[in-house]
């Protein structure tokens, strides 16, 4: 690694430190205080859940845990109310995964959240500086997965 590519991630890192503390003083300000205790692999899940149902087996996949682990996951979420576990009628051995009425309210949440910070920041910034944080972003994302590919080879 060279001196310039250091210096410029050590700058790139305390500005999205910096604005990711104000994000979330501003999601402080709208969430519940029991939302604010979910880790964040739990509000990837509640995320994930928001389009449609997951069995089991397809969480541990996507997040690349054990079918044991996602079970455990799953299960916390349940007993806080945001989740529930129904049995596939068409495979009666696999459990669905859904939202419950505390997911579905804090998936809701999020979705006015979003539109704040939309509205609040990111509506400050014109077009083509919009265009180019994702272009920069993707392309970040893009040199992550192929590396992490040839690492599992």
């Amino acid at each position: 690694m060279d001196d310039i590519t250091a210096f410029y991630y050590k700058k790139l890192k305390h500005s999205s430190d910096a604005l990711n503390a104000i994000f979330l003083e501003e999601y402080h300000k709208l969430a519940d205080k029991e939302a604010l205790n979910l880790t964040a692999k739990q509000n990837m899940l509640l995320e994930l859940l928001k389009d449609r149902s997951f069995t089991n087996s397809e969480i541990a996949h996507h997040f690349s845990i054990t079918p044991s682990a996602s079970t455990q996951l799953v299960s916390k979420l349940e007993k806080k109310g945001y989740l529930k576990r129904e049995i596939n009628l068409n495979n009666r051995r696999e459990i669905i995964v859904k939202l419950d009425e505390k997911g579905i309210e804090l998936n809701q949440l999020m979705t006015k959240f979003e539109l704040h910070l939309i509205q609040k920041y990111y509506s400050k910034l014109d077009e083509k500086d919009l265009e180019n944080l994702v272009d920069l972003q993707e392309k970040l994302y893009k040199v992550a997965i192929e590396i992490q590919k040839k690492e599992e080879t």
